[in-house]
């Protein structure tokens, strides 16, 4: 009877998980229902491998058991051909994600371990270059970059006198345009990037006679005669680089679900480098995925989009994020000057 019962639940875990497996996104509707049935759902294929172990497991022992003389019928062996397997089978379900992590954390220690912390508000000198990724920066190859959000704010903040935009290209080529405020009676119509990174400090009610956002306030600056003007720039030429780059690029959980050894580690890092090469702050956003123990499967899917997964589960472990452009670092890194919205024109520093 208990036989018949183990084969009949093995039939269902196997149908559940063949279901799962060419449609993943049957779990989503069981999260719907309950987490538990969304978990055995997603859990299946993996359950069902489990359970085939077992009773492989509990097969053997119970070989070996009538080999050794002793009697299969009696509750001593039938408990011990039972537990034995299901330690087993734990042990290596916890095992597994312990050895295929190890690397992982050991690279994610690695890539903070040269990280420098500011012991407070970093002082830029007067000029300054900006690296961040070119999709910040806008605009098609061989115009130059835009001055962004950061670009913008040092300079209609009167922090620095002049930035150098630095737009780093996928093959290693670098683009770089250097901006400056000069004082005119009319200004030509700056070439500003359509949206910019908004930080916290722009969603501050302000009144309603006063344009709101940076972009806004800008372009009010300019119209009052505080041109922005946009020469060629030399890295050289700054004193202080502030950069955020791509270290690493980690694998995509879709690109193999059923991988256990998947590298999914990447990597960003913010630094404000001096131009004797002193670095004043580095920080190392690192995003991962590892596989959760005990080992397991998952499954799931969006109901509006096409988007599903059937795979191994994995749990995040990512690291204090930088934000868009480090905007969620940047603001207490530089300080209420910078992190402030630019004044509009009639209270505008001189």
């Amino acid at each position: 009877m208990a036989h018949k019962r183990f084969l009949r639940l093995l039939a269902g875990t196997g149908v559940a998980a063949l279901i799962v497996l060419a449609y993943p996104v049957v779990a989503t509707f069981g999260w719907l229902l309950g987490g538990l049935p969304g978990l055995l759902l997603g859990a299946a294929p993996s359950l069902f491998v489990y359970l085939v172990v077992w009773w492989g497991l509990k097969w053997l022992a119970l070989k070996i058991a009538t080999v050794a003389g002793f009697d299969p019928a009696t509750w001593q062996v039938r408990w011990t051909a039972n537990l034995v397997p299901i330690a087993i089978v734990l042990f290596f379900a916890f095992k597994i994600p312990a050895l295929t992590n190890a690397p992982l954390e050991q690279e994610i220690a690695q890539l903070g371990a040269t990280d420098v912390q500011s012991p407070g508000v970093i002082k830029l000198p007067a000029i300054v270059a900006i690296e961040f990724p070119k999709s910040s920066h806008g605009g098609p190859r061989g115009e130059g970059p835009y001055c962004e959000a950061l670009c913008l704010r040092l300079l209609y903040n009167g922090v620095v006198s002049r930035v150098i935009a630095a737009a780093r290209f996928h093959d290693g080529t670098i683009e770089l345009a250097s901006y400056r405020i000069e004082r005119r009676d009319q200004c030509a119509k700056p070439d500003l990037p359509r949206t910019l990174i908004a930080w916290a400090a722009d969603h501050l009610a302000w009144s309603d006679a006063e344009p709101k956002g940076v972009k806004q306030r800008v372009e009010a600056r300019i119209s009052a005669g505080e041109c922005l003007v946009r020469d060629a720039g030399r890295i050289e030429d700054a004193e202080a680089v502030i950069s955020v780059r791509d270290v690493k690029a980690g694998a995509d959980i879709y690109q193999g679900p059923w991988n256990p050894w998947l590298d999914t580690v990447g990597a960003r890092r913010l630094e404000i480098v001096k131009a004797d090469g002193r670095v004043l702050y580095r920080y190392t956003e690192v995003t991962a995925a590892v596989l959760s123990a005990p080992l397991r499967s998952t499954a799931g899917g969006g109901l509006l989009t096409p988007v599903t997964y059937a795979g191994l589960a994995r749990s995040r472990t990512d690291t204090w994020l930088l934000g868009r452009d480090a905007r969620d670092i940047l603001p207490d890194l530089l300080g209420e000057e910078v992190w402030r919205p630019p004044n509009p024109p009639d209270t505008a520093r001189p």
